[in-house]
């Protein structure tokens, strides 16, 4: 007779807004004079509408610039939403939240980021799937649909 075995929990990853990381294993390394196309094309294949994605590139501008090299990830819904829920009444038939985590890359560490800069070759797309978005429901104007956009910088 066997002991049965003991359950795991499934490892899952958690975004804490007090401590926030950035690996190179799941981020986007970019020159800064690429950043911001990067982010736009990103925004757009998640079904961010022209406003909004000029806002969002707009407002976080400002401390992109101050960096060479840029690191960033879009964190999934799942994990956003566990550290900030969101409650809106009536409740929407659509929520999408778009939350960009990014640091400064100083030259010399580059090569530490080579995984983060095969990611910024891939197809900008890759992040409908990571962040879980669903564009036909996003771009279904018949719908009561919520967007969320927001960031912040990990120093």
């Amino acid at each position: 007779m066997t002991r049965p075995s003991s359950p795991v929990e499934a490892l899952t990853r958690s975004f804490d807004p007090a401590s926030p990381v950035l690996l190179p294993s799941h981020s986007a390394l970019l020159p800064f004079d690429k950043v911001t196309g990067y982010i736009d094309d990103a925004l757009l294949a998640l079904g961010l509408h022209t406003e909004a994605r000029t806002s969002f590139i707009t407002y976080w501008l400002p401390d992109l610039s101050k960096h060479t090299f840029i690191a960033l990830r879009f964190l999934p819904q799942h994990e956003y939403e566990r550290a900030a829920p969101l409650d809106v009444s009536p409740a929407p038939q659509v929520v999408t939240r778009v939350f960009m985590l990014f640091q400064g890359v100083e030259e010399s560490q580059v090569m530490l980021w080579n995984e983060a800069a095969e990611m910024a070759s891939k197809d900008v797309r890759v992040w409908k799937d990571i962040v879980g978005v669903d564009i036909a429901q996003v771009q279904d104007k018949s719908l009561f649909r919520v967007l969320e956009w927001g960031g912040m910088e990990v120093k």
